[in-house]
C-alpha cells in the first residue's frame, strides 16, 4: 500500500511516532513481514526496511530480514499488555478527560501513553478505540487554568521539595512558600495539593489552579512520623467529598 493511503498509520503521525509503533508491534507479534507491516503503517515496503535498520541501529532487538520477516529476539521480546477492548477504551477516556486539565507536559506523557496503548491492540481493537474517542468530546472553554499539574506530580513522585508562588482564593496577596508535597485530591472540577507547609509549619491544602509557579528546589524531604496523606484524607474526609 502506498505511504498516505487508509490506513492504521495517518499522513499525520511523524517518523517518530511510527517508529516506536513499530517497535511495540514487533514486540506483540511472533514474526511480521514487510509487506504486513506497510500494509498495517500505510507506508512502502522500501520505508519498513528504512525503519527497522533506524530500529536496529538505535539497539532495539529486531532479527530477521525482508525475505523472513522481523521479530523481536527472544533476549528482548515485550510481553503484550492483558487488555481488552473496552479496558482499553476505558483507559483512552481516562487520558482524554485528564489532558482537559493538564499543563502541556503531563498532555505529552499522557499522549504518549495513548500511542503504547495503540501498538498493543489488534486492527479492530485500535478501530474501535478510535471510533470511541471520536464519540466523545471534552469542552475547555471557560475553564479555569489548571496550573501546574504535570510538575506537582512529579514532586510528588519524587518527595521533592516544591517552592510556589500561590494565589489565595480569597482576600491576601500572593506569597512564596515552600511546600513537601503529600498527594493530589480531585473534588468537583477542581485539583487540590495536600502539602506540609514550611512557612506555616503546618499541613495545608492549596488548590492547583491557583498556583501561578511551581520550580522542584532540588531538595528531597524525607516523611515526617506525625503527617501523612492518608491521616489528612481521613481528617478532611467529608470536607473533600463535598459532604
Amino acid at each position: 500500500m502506498p505511504e498516505g493511503g487508509r490506513g492504521y498509520c495517518s499522513w499525520r503521525m511523524t517518523r517518530l511516532e511510527r517508529l516506536v509503533k513499530i517497535a511495540l508491534v514487533l514486540g506483540t507479534r511472533r514474526r511480521l513481514r514487510a509487506a504486513d507491516l506497510a500494509e498495517e503503517f500505510s507506508i512502502s515496503e522500501r520505508t519498513v526496511y528504512r525503519d527497522v535498520r533506524a530500529l536496529q541501529n538505535a539497539g532495539f532487538p529486531v532479527e530477521g530480514n525482508a525475505g523472513d520477516g522481523y521479530r523481536v529476539s527472544s533476549s528482548g521480546y515485550l510481553r503484550p499488555l492483558a487488555l481488552d477492548e473496552s479496558e482499553a477504551s476505558a483507559l483512552a477516556i481516562a487520558a482524554q478527560l485528564l489532558g482537559a486539565s493538564a499543563d502541556e507536559p503531563l498532555r505529552r506523557h499522557l499522549a504518549a501513553a495513548t500511542v503504547k496503548l495503540d501498538a498493543v491492540l489488534g486492527l479492530a481493537g485500535r478501530a474501535r478505540v478510535l471510533r470511541q474517542r471520536t464519540w466523545v468530546h471534552v469542552s475547555v472553554s471557560g475553564r479555569k487554568p489548571a496550573g501546574p499539574l504535570g510538575k506537582v506530580l512529579a514532586a510528588v513522585d519524587a518527595w521533592s521539595v516544591l517552592r510556589i508562588r500561590y494565589e489565595p482564593v480569597g482576600p491576601g496577596s500572593p506569597s512564596e512558600r515552600e511546600v513537601e508535597p503529600l498527594g493530589l485530591v480531585r473534588v468537583e472540577n477542581a485539583w487540590l495539593l495536600v502539602a506540609y507547609c514550611r512557612l506555616r509549619s503546618d499541613v495545608r491544602v492549596f488548590r492547583i489552579d491557583r498556583i501561578r509557579d511551581a520550580q522542584a528546589t532540588g531538595e528531597r524531604f524525607a516523611p515526617r512520623p506525625d503527617v501523612s496523606f492518608s491521616q489528612v484524607i481521613d481528617r478532611e474526609r467529608k470536607k473533600f467529598s463535598g459532604s
